[in-house]
């Protein structure tokens, strides 16, 4: 089981996309009426005004299930799961439409949620994105559902953006490690696959503390592609203590990413995700109804004012 948050401005734009796809199923709404999309957009509307001041009151998520629970997966159960996640993650008192698709191979659920609570307050999305990979891993366990072993199981032609870089990364990662015995041979393997190690310095230290793996515009740290990527567990891997020129055998040339590197390299990456989906345009679509105009809808992404912070993306 997977998650995938977004958040927009347009109810209308939204609950239009989500209802009207010819295989679309409305399984339950909470606190909005359901026989129809008009009367589904004006009652989040209505909620809406009571926070003029927040833009981005729609909230959007699917949840995707893999191809090995469809039996399991009656409208109940996935209802049932749906309604649990929520809880879970902490989106409550609030208006929630639900509704399945069937125009994929996985079966997923779409759940809009107003961001705006039933008491005019705004549901904080702080931390939403880390407690969504935890969750969705507790119900995937509690619900017996298809856990697989690892990420060779992950369907890469169906990945866009984001998470199809990060798991180019991990698979460009796996192949230096199997061609590779030392750090610096390491680094040239993936910088010759278009894969930048960054290292993060202590102060103005050379000491170590984590390292990232950027390609095309995307910057992560090691331990969110994967567990076993974080500086500690790839430099016991390597059996060095520390990336400096005392640790590397006579002769060889030290790693080129030092502290004025690192910063010339995240000076010029961009997070901006690449290439924008059907919903993402929907949701960037203008509500007539608003006093003013809201920001345009960007899906939603980690923020720092110092640059070069990773996303974070987890599965």
């Amino acid at each position: 089981m997977i998650g995938k948050i977004t958040s927009g401005r347009s109810f209308g734009g939204c609950v239009r996309y989500v209802v009207q796809k010819d295989t679309a199923r409305v399984l339950d709404g909470l606190g909005i009426r359901t026989a129809d999309v008009e009367r589904m957009i004006a009652d989040f509307n209505f909620q809406r005004s009571a926070n003029p001041d927040l833009n981005k009151a729609v909230g959007h998520i699917s949840l995707n299930f893999s191809e090995q629970d469809k039996l399991k997966l009656t409208d109940e159960k996935m209802l049932e799961i749906a309604n649990e996640y929520l809880d879970r993650i902490g989106i409550k008192d609030t208006q929630v439409l639900f509704v399945r698709h069937k125009d994929k191979s996985h079966p997923h659920v779409h759940l809009v949620y107003n961001r705006v609570s039933n008491s005019g307050k705004t549901i904080s999305d702080k931390n939403l994105f880390h407690k969504n990979a935890n969750v969705c891993r507790e119900l995937t366990k509690a619900h017996d559902l298809f856990l697989a072993a690892g990420k060779m199981h992950v369907n890469r032609q169906a990945l866009k953006g984001a998470d199809k870089v990060k798991y180019e990364i991990f698979d460009q990662i796996k192949h230096a490690k199997a061609v590779t015995k030392n750090w610096v041979n390491f680094e040239q393997a993936l910088k010759s696959r278009g894969v930048e190690i960054i290292f993060k310095y202590n102060g103005n230290t050379q000491a170590i503390q984590g390292l990232s793996f950027s390609k095309d515009g995307y910057l992560f740290k090691g331990s969110e592609i994967d567990r076993s990527l974080s500086y500690g567990k790839l430099n016991a891997e390597f059996n060095v203590i520390a990336l400096d020129t005392s640790n590397f055998p006579a002769g060889t040339k030290e790693p080129s990413t030092k502290p004025n590197l690192v910063n010339e390299i995240r000076n010029h990456i961009q997070f901006g995700h690449t290439g924008t989906s059907v919903l993402e345009v929907l949701l960037q679509s203008e509500l007539p109804t608003l006093a003013t105009e809201p920001e345009p809808f960007i899906k939603r992404k980690k923020k720092s004012q110092a640059k070069g912070k990773s996303r974070g993306m987890s599965r």
